[in-house]
């Protein structure tokens, strides 16, 4: 049963999360694994501190009680990738996450944000179709994307650059 919380933080992550992260993975069974990477892989050491080192992207981490229990990344060319801690699934947190992933694609300028997903990751389709995301199914996989639109910005920031 999971443990819903009304109170997380949201931030982008430091190079110090590395490890915090690393334990958020260590909870994924290989089911979950297999969902996140299209195969059964465990990710390294390495492959997490890239999270919070690379400049390819953005991480953003949700945090209760001072644990990370979710992670959301957004590359530079609009793809994203979401990973919530089994035991605070079905409360919103993927959605808060992905909500802000979209808030920083708008500010970098993105026209789209998009994911992939296998047909049998339920929980990311039905978020993609709650968040408004165009989903194209194959025999394969899903491709969800969600066209942008930035704010115009106001004539004093026009004027500022």
């Amino acid at each position: 049963m999971s443990e819903c919380v009304s109170e997380i933080t949201l931030r982008r992550a430091k190079e110090e999360d590395w490890n915090a992260i690393y334990e958020l993975y260590s909870t994924l069974s290989d089911d979950d694994l297999y969902l996140r990477y299209f195969h059964l892989y465990r990710p390294t050491v390495e492959d997490v501190r890239k999270l919070t080192t690379e400049k390819d992207h953005v991480t953003i981490l949700a945090e209760y009680n001072g644990k990370i229990i979710g992670e959301g990344t957004l590359y530079n060319d609009g793809e994203f990738s979401l990973v919530v801690d089994p035991r605070f699934r079905r409360c919103g947190i993927g959605s808060i996450i992905v909500k802000s992933l979209i808030e920083e694609a708008k500010k970098t300028g993105l026209k789209k944000i998009r994911f992939y997903t296998l047909n049998e990751n339920i929980p990311m389709i039905k978020l993609g179709k709650k968040l408004g995301f165009e989903l194209v199914v194959d025999e394969d996989e899903v491709y969800g994307e969600l066209k942008l639109t930035v704010e115009p910005k106001s004539i004093s920031e026009i004027c500022a650059q």
